[in-house]
């Protein structure tokens, strides 16, 4: 595998935040086979799980209580995570092309993994941050948000080659809802109907 030092990995994520399309073509010339790409994702799914678990910390201690089962035992968190990615990138590369979009799968997992890591910056700045000025809470969770929304559309642009922004904001929420809709549909098979969730 093709790699770059670490100094500049992470003036590239840190690039990414002004200029995401072309850091991440970067990112995207790299040469990594899918092993790789999948071990990268593992990688990337344990940080994860592990700054989950450390924002759980400085929550109200109720939310903690409710959540402690999270901390005691992160397997299924880590499993779900991996899962996530691999689930989102392959409806990305699905949908994508289903407008004429040129992204494979492959792309798409190594987009979603590079945006992963640039959120571990974002989110280890608000996590100081909430930790010495918690007032500050919502306001850093808002310019998270926005960050994401930031990262996801320049990204499904890059790797689709796709030069509308609103059509491409407007199939993101179209898939969401739509991917929303079936699983609560699944859910519903299965028996778990919104009253049986309160029951748990």
């Amino acid at each position: 595998m093709q790699t770059i030092g670490a100094g500049s990995l992470f003036r590239l994520a840190l690039e990414s935040l002004r200029e995401p399309k072309r850091c991440l073509r970067i990112v995207l010339d790299i040469v990594i086979t899918m092993p790789e790409l999948l071990q990268i994702t593992v990688l990337v799914a344990s940080i994860s799980t592990l700054m989950s678990i450390a924002f759980l910390y400085i929550e109200p201690v109720e939310v903690q209580a409710a959540l402690s089962i999270i901390s005691l035992n992160p397997i299924p968190l880590f499993l779900i995570q991996i899962a996530v990615f691999i689930v989102t990138a392959a409806i990305i590369t699905f949908v994508g092309q289903l407008f004429h979009g040129v992204a494979t799968f492959k792309e798409a997992l190594t987009a979603l993994i590079w945006m992963q890591f640039i959120m571990f910056g974002v989110s280890f700045a608000q996590l100081l941050l909430i930790m010495f000025i918690p007032a500050l809470n919502s306001i850093t969770a808002m310019i998270t948000l926005l960050i994401f929304i930031h990262l996801t559309v320049s990204f499904i642009m890059e790797i689709h080659g796709f030069t509308n922004i609103f059509a491409v904001i407007s199939g993101i929420v179209a898939t969401f809802f739509g991917v929303a809709f079936v699983l609560a549909i699944i859910l519903i098979l299965l028996g778990f109907t919104p009253e049986a969730v309160q029951n748990v």
